[in-house]
């Protein structure tokens, strides 16, 4: 990966550099759920924040992992995160790059870290899911060896927010 690096987290990064490239990613969803028709308040980016922040400890040791992409400037310029569903099962939540460094393999680096931190971990399978205007994760985790299912799966999206199951995909990979 020219100029990124992938970094564990052990403990969160600081606010603001986290909240920076999270604002980012939950922009974009709203963007995309508003384009698939959603009604989406406004202040949804901030809630999603303030959710986040309220329950970061499922994304770190021992329940979970968080890894931040950097470019040369030390930046974050991506994040994907994993929490522990239960003691076999984890689920990959949260990855996203910035534009100006997407097609740099940050995206791929930040799954394939998780993937190797959930075998350190002990878990057998890793799940998945994303909207259907996601192409872009849609088409990176079938490359990466996940398996896109025909059947929901129970994953933080499917529970907390009911009204997103139709545009829902779902993928697991076996460790």
């Amino acid at each position: 990966m020219k100029g990124i690096e992938i970094e564990f987290c052990r403990s969160l990064p600081p606010k603001d550099a986290l909240n920076g490239i999270l604002s980012q990613y939950y922009e974009l969803i709203v963007v995309r759920m508003r384009e698939m028709g959603f009604d989406i308040d406004p202040a949804a980016p901030q809630s999603a924040l303030a959710e986040f922040w309220a329950n970061s400890d499922d994304y770190l040791p021992p329940k979970g992992c968080l890894f931040v992409a950097r470019n040369s400037a030390g930046e974050i310029v991506g994040c994907g995160m994993l929490k522990c569903l239960d003691q076999h099962t984890g689920e990959l939540k949260r990855v996203f790059v910035i534009e100006s460094a997407r097609g740099t393999g940050a995206g791929k680096a930040l799954i394939e870290a998780r993937e190797q931190a959930a075998r350190n971990m002990g878990l057998k399978r890793l799940v998945a899911d994303t909207l259907t205007p996601n192409v872009e994760m849609r088409n990176l985790y079938p490359k990466l060896g996940f398996v896109e299912l025909d059947e929901p799966i129970e994953t933080t999206t499917y529970k907390d927010q009911p009204m997103l199951r139709p545009h829902l995909h779902y993928f697991a990979k076996e460790l």
